[in-house]
């Protein structure tokens, strides 16, 4: 691309069509992704270590009421919640589409985590799991067929009895990020680039389908070369995610505020589901 085609650029996009998802999967992008995982500066990529303890701690007693069990993380990262789950008498394997993240992941995990990278939509999931999560809204980023063929795996990869611990990013957490009002920066290097650049933002909300997508638009200072990317998220109020889990073969579906079981602040752009194959 180039600056012309930012002028002439697709002001209505449909959701997905300019990109399933921002490619962190190519080793450029893993690598700078990794290191947002790993900061103590902020959770936008993975959460603090601090709240990561909290989450661990509930999910251990809560969740698996402490029972030593086999737990699959979808969309793992770099290991970070298998890791301690794992220090607690847990068997966890992890899949991630992110070279770099799963490589952190098997350098600094007790013996009982494996991990596999692998996009979720195709991977096999196995048999035999006690729990299996999903969380900090990483399904919402799917088209919702890919997310019920998710689940749908989920489903059969637990023993009878298992459970799904879902967490999605709320409807209005949602439709919020698809009426932010187009922005942009400028930085010597950063999560798009390794160069100095600029980046323009810019989303937009579908009413219709009920999806927020939003655009990355990069120019290196130096070329003046544009590079597009893009990511939607589908949104989902009770209802709808409660009936693509019960299609999945999910019941007794309880409804958390936090991973914490509780009211948390700054948690309130989440919802968590837990549910019983």
């Amino acid at each position: 691309m180039n600056l012309n085609d930012i002028v002439h650029r697709n002001m209505a996009p449909q959701p997905w069509e300019e990109g399933e998802k921002i490619p962190w999967n190519e080793p450029g992008f893993s690598r700078r992704m990794l290191k947002e995982h790993l900061t103590q500066r902020h959770d936008a990529a993975s959460r603090r270590t601090t709240i990561i303890k909290k989450h661990v701690d509930w999910i251990h007693q809560s969740v698996l009421a402490g029972r030593p069990s086999r737990i699959l993380d979808l969309g793992c990262g770099p290991g970070l919640y298998s890791a301690r789950l794992a220090a607690l008498g847990h068997k966890c394997h992890g899949f991630d589409f992110s070279p770099a993240s799963i490589e952190y992941a098997e350098n600094h995990s007790p013996e009982s985590c494996s991990f596999t990278l692998a996009d979720v939509r195709t991977a096999d999931f196995g048999r035999g799991c006690d729990l299996v999560m999903f969380i900090y809204g990483e399904l919402n980023v799917f088209r919702k067929k890919h997310s019920q063929e998710i689940m749908n795996k989920a489903s059969r990869a637990l023993k009878p009895g298992g459970k799904l611990l879902l967490e999605i990013s709320t409807f209005d957490a949602i439709e919020q990020i698809g009426n932010q009002p187009a922005t942009w920066y400028s930085s010597p290097k950063g999560l798009f680039a390794d160069t100095p650049h600029l980046c323009l933002m810019e989303s937009f909300w579908d009413e219709k389908q009920l999806v927020a997508t939003e655009r990355y638009l990069t120019i290196d200072t130096k070329t003046g070369e544009v590079s597009r990317y893009a990511s939607s998220s589908q949104a989902y109020d009770d209802r709808m995610i409660k009936a693509a889990m019960k299609r999945a073969g999910f019941k007794y579906i309880q409804i958390y505020p936090s991973l914490t079981g509780k009211e948390e602040t700054g948690a309130d752009d989440f919802l968590v589901l837990v549910a019983v194959k």
